[in-house]
């Protein structure tokens, strides 16, 4: 994961990673028979692994999503985080490679909203992904965009912003079904 977040596809080579792993390249082509293969269970293993989450609280599991994410972003792959838009768009093969992984990841997700809608914590016309986006994208642009010289105020101050942000989201969210969604109101409030 340290070898693609700092060269990204380009340079994610069997001989790159035998020669940082210290191991023959001979064994890498007998596990993995192709570099995206090895790719894909290296994100698996070592990126955004969200599994189930499932504490019973909404609030308690989308914090944990939340620390997740910004762990993965904040960590020491971050560079994984800026090398992926850009390889994917260079190389559309990477997508096809992660697809699996990235379908996986966003399906673990979704199904934390899901839960909470079966349990009656959230409205029943609560959208899954639009929640998602919400959290992941804004811990996603807060990281991305916080300046090198803001960024150790920012992690000492990450706990604050992901309580904050969960609260706000869930906040919305029950907002949102006062007003029942976009196509089942006739004149917005």
């Amino acid at each position: 994961m340290a070898l693609y977040a700092d060269v990204g596809w380009a340079g994610f080579t069997f001989e790159a990673v035998a020669r940082t792993s210290g191991v023959g390249k001979a064994s890498l082509y007998r596990r993995w028979p192709r570099r995206g293969d090895l790719l894909r269970q290296t994100f698996e293993a070592r990126w955004l692994r969200v599994g189930s989450l499932d504490q019973g609280d909404i609030r308690t599991d989308l914090l944990a999503l939340a620390w997740i994410v910004a762990r993965a972003l904040t960590g020491p792959y971050a560079g994984a985080h800026k090398r992926l838009p850009l390889d994917i768009a260079e190389h559309p093969e990477v997508l096809e490679f992660l697809r699996p992984y990235a379908e996986a990841t966003v399906a673990e997700g979704r199904a934390i909203v899901r839960r909470a809608v079966g349990r009656r914590q959230l409205p029943a016309s609560t959208n899954p992904g639009l929640v998602m986006d919400l959290v992941v994208g804004a811990i996603s642009n807060h990281v991305r965009m916080t300046p090198a010289r803001l960024r150790s105020r920012m992690l000492r101050q990450l706990d604050n912003f992901l309580v904050e942000l969960v609260e706000i989201v869930l906040a919305g969210v029950e907002k949102s079904s006062l007003y029942g969604s976009a196509n089942e109101r006739d004149d917005p409030p």
